[in-house]
C-alpha cells in the first residue's frame, strides 16, 4: 500500500511539475509575442519616417538603403522570436507533446533562445531610440562649388581649407553628438557627397578636358560624359577633404576607435538636385552643387 502510495504521489509531482512548467512556457511565450509587436510599431514608425524623407530627397539613396538593411535584420529576428514562441505555445497546450519536447531538450532550447530574447529587450530599445533619431536628424548640407573650387579644376587648392573647416564643422558636430551619445552600441558613421552639374560644356582644349578625356579613356566623349565624370570627382574630392578634418577633430568623440566611419562620393551630372525647383535653366550655379548627407546607425554587423 506504502509502495503504491509514493508511485501515485510521484505522479502527482511529477504532473505538478510539468504543470507549472507548462504555465511558464506560456508566460514566456505570450510576454515575446507582446514584445514582438511593440517593437514591430516601433520599426514600421521608422520605415514610414524614411519614407517620408526619401520622397522629400531629405536622405540619399545609399544611406536609405543602409537604413534598410538595419530594418530588416531587426524584423527578420523579431520574426524569429514569434515563431519560437508560436511553436512553444502549441507545445504547452498538449502535455504530451511538451514532456516530449522537455525530454529530447527541443523545447528547452527554444525557451533559452526566448528568454534571451526578451532579457536583450533594453538593448534593443536602446538601438531602436539610437535609430529613430539617427534617421529623424538625418539631412543635408548644401555646397556651391564657388565656395571650394576654382573655376576649370575638380581638386580643391590648400588655399580653400580654412573655409573647408568652418563648412564641415556643423557635420562633425552633428556626428560627434549621436556617436558619443550612443558610444556603448557598435556603430557607424556614415557620409555621402553627392556632386550635380550643369548643362555647361567642359571647354575643349582647356586642361581640364584633357584631364577628363584621359580619365575617360575616350577621345570624343559627350557634354554629358564630362559632367557627369565633373561631379563624380568633385565629390570625391569632398571625401578626401571631410576625411582630413575629421582627423583633426578625433579627439571630439567618446571611443573614437570603436566608432566605423564610412564614405560614398558619386555624381549625378547633369541631373536635377531637387524636385521642388521647377525652373532650372541650362546653364545654372543652383544645379552646380555638391550635397552632404550624414548620419550615424547601428553597425549592421554588431545586430
Amino acid at each position: 500500500m506504502h509502495f503504491y502510495s509514493f508511485i501515485l504521489a510521484l505522479l502527482i509531482l511529477t504532473s505538478c511539475g510539468m504543470q507549472k512548467r507548462m504555465t511558464a512556457a506560456r508566460a514566456t511565450s505570450e510576454k515575446t509575442k507582446r514584445m514582438v509587436h511593440d517593437e514591430s510599431v516601433k520599426l514600421d514608425s521608422i520605415k514610414m519616417i524614411l519614407d517620408v524623407k526619401a520622397a522629400d530627397r531629405a536622405i540619399d539613396s545609399v544611406l536609405n538603403r543602409d537604413v534598410q538593411k538595419i530594418l530588416k535584420k531587426l524584423g527578420g529576428h523579431l520574426n524569429s522570436a514569434q515563431q519560437l514562441a508560436l511553436i512553444v505555445e502549441m507545445a504547452s497546450r498538449s502535455k504530451s507533446a511538451f514532456r516530449e519536447g522537455i525530454t529530447s531538450s527541443d523545447i528547452l532550447k527554444k525557451l533559452v533562445l526566448l528568454d534571451s530574447f526578451n532579457t536583450a529587450q533594453k538593448r534593443r530599445e536602446l538601438i531602436y531610440r539610437m535609430l529613430t533619431e539617427s534617421v529623424n536628424t538625418t539631412k543635408y548640407q548644401l555646397f556651391h562649388y564657388a565656395a571650394f573650387f576654382d573655376p576649370g579644376v575638380y581638386q580643391i587648392p590648400p588655399s580653400a581649407m580654412s573655409i573647408i573647416r568652418s563648412h564641415f564643422r556643423p557635420i562633425i558636430d552633428s556626428i560627434a553628438r549621436i556617436s558619443n551619445k550612443y558610444a556603448g552600441i557598435a556603430r557607424e558613421a556614415r557620409i555621402v557627397f553627392v556632386g550635380y552639374s550643369d548643362s555647361t560644356p567642359v571647354v575643349p582644349a582647356k586642361p581640364l578636358y584633357k584631364e577628363l578625356v584621359r580619365i575617360l579613356n575616350n577621345t570624343d566623349p559627350s557634354r554629358r560624359q564630362m559632367n557627369q565624370l565633373l561631379s563624380d570627382l568633385r565629390a570625391k574630392e569632398m571625401v578626401r577633404n571631410m576625411k582630413i578634418v575629421l582627423s583633426e577633430n578625433t579627439s571630439r568623440f567618446k571611443n573614437f576607435n570603436t566608432l566605423k566611419i564610412g564614405y560614398v562620393a558619386y555624381g549625378k551630372g547633369e541631373e536635377y538636385p531637387s524636385p521642388r525647383i521647377e525652373d532650372y535653366k541650362p546653364t545654372d550655379e543652383r544645379r552646380r552643387i555638391v550635397l552632404s548627407y550624414w548620419t550615424v546607425l547601428p553597425d549592421l554587423n554588431g545586430l
